[in-house]
């Protein structure tokens, strides 16, 4: 028992690490050395396929990491169920840990809908999905970016004014989780709700020794997805995640891993799945496919063309005059920046390090600097 959890929680705690260096990576060097953290995101393909299918183009942000991670994840899916939510999804992972903590400091009863609700209340990420399949594919951008819980954790408070809406779902989800287990992942969760699609043709399966089991309701109880184990003899639910903590915590041994007609143990399982993930994701980062950004955010590589709306808060003047041809010089007499200006320096951060103020009283950002850019290249 203890074996398979370490496994798991070894399992989540790498990838939360590295997407922390990820993250830690593009803050710093900014999106010209960096690859944007949507580009290391599976949901990214699954955003990106309809326009991709139609168009033969990305959408912002997303290159074919994105789909190689996509793949990775569904192949995955197919063979073991849901296993990258319940092994390596970094925001299920923080709110397992959340209850799990709250639990320890002795809030221990759990909020739940009635059943009824709840059964129900499952299928709105769905609807979510399609909405943002759909939409993505329409605007040819990623909607739902600015209301993305994961994509707020992974920018580290940066970017607040950017998406308000997506820091406060943020916020809900990971304080809730003093109180319910996992409520993002069960009812609004897009990738888990395209995950769950397929899952059920998976060959994974727990099964239940009826004659074995003492209804404890501890596998119940133990179930980050809320789900009834106890009264069923067969888990068939897509929202079933494959974490093995029900088989880990049966006292009775009554609940085993399956793939197919054959039963495979909780250690097995667990190790395969770690190494497995682990060993694709390490060979597709170093295959010659792997691919996470453009030579330039603001250039389109089919065109050649400068597309003033993929500017950067983390460009830097240097690549802005590089890239659009626009000398210093119109900077300098449009925004009043210094002739001298360190052209390394981000453009987010010029108009608070110089203390220069456009018509509004604001300090410049690089919308001041995208409608400089917009007019130049009118002319």
């Amino acid at each position: 028992m203890k074996k398979i959890l370490n496994v798991r929680t070894i399992s989540q705690l790498v990838v939360l690490i590295l997407v922390l260096i990820l993250t830690v990576r593009h803050m710093e060097l900014g999106v010209e050395k960096a690859a944007p953290i949507d580009a290391f995101c599976p949901f990214g393909g699954v955003e990106s396929f309809l326009t991709y299918v139609t168009t033969g183009e990305f959408v912002k942000r997303i290159n074919v990491s994105s789909f190689i991670l996509s793949f990775i994840v569904l192949g995955l899916t197919l063979s073991f169920g849901r296993v990258f939510c319940g092994f390596f999804c970094p925001l299920g992972t923080l709110q397992e840990w959340i209850r799990a903590l709250a639990k320890k400091i002795g809030i221990r009863n759990e909020f739940e809908l009635p059943k009824s609700v709840d059964r129900w209340a499952r299928y709105i990420k769905y609807f979510v999905l399609v909405a943002i399949i759909y939409f993505s594919w329409k605007v040819g951008d990623l909607v739902f970016r600015s209301y993305d819980p994961y994509n707020a954790l992974m920018h580290l408070g940066n970017e607040f004014e950017e998406k308000p809406i997506g820091y406060s779902i943020l916020g809900l989800v990971l304080v809730s989780s003093l109180f319910v287990k996992n409520w993002w992942c069960r009812y609004f969760c897009p990738l888990g709700a395209f995950l769950s699609i397929f899952s059920k043709i998976s060959p994974f399966k727990i099964k239940r020794n009826k004659n074995t089991c003492i209804t404890c309701k501890v596998c119940d109880r133990t179930c980050i997805a809320g789900l009834e184990i106890e009264s069923k003899n067969e888990i068939k639910s897509a929202d079933c995640v494959s974490c093995l903590r029900c088989v880990a915590d049966c006292p009775n041994g009554s609940l085993k891993a399956n793939i197919g007609k054959k039963e495979i143990s909780k250690r097995t399982l667990s190790w395969t799945v770690a190494i497995v993930f682990f060993v694709l994701i390490g060979v597709a980062v170093i295959s010659p496919l792997w691919k996470t950004k453009e030579s330039s955010n603001i250039i389109e590589e089919k065109t050649g063309e400068v597309d003033v709306t993929n500017l950067r808060g983390s460009n830097t003047l240097k690549h802005i005059i590089e890239t659009t041809s626009i000398p210093l010089s119109v900077f300098v007499d449009k925004l009043k920046i210094p002739s001298d200006i360190d052209q390394e320096i981000k453009l987010k951060d010029i108009g608070i390090k110089y203390q220069i103020k456009n018509s509004q009283g604001e300090f410049i950002e690089m919308e001041d600097f995208r409608a400089v850019i917009e007019e130049e290249l009118k002319e």
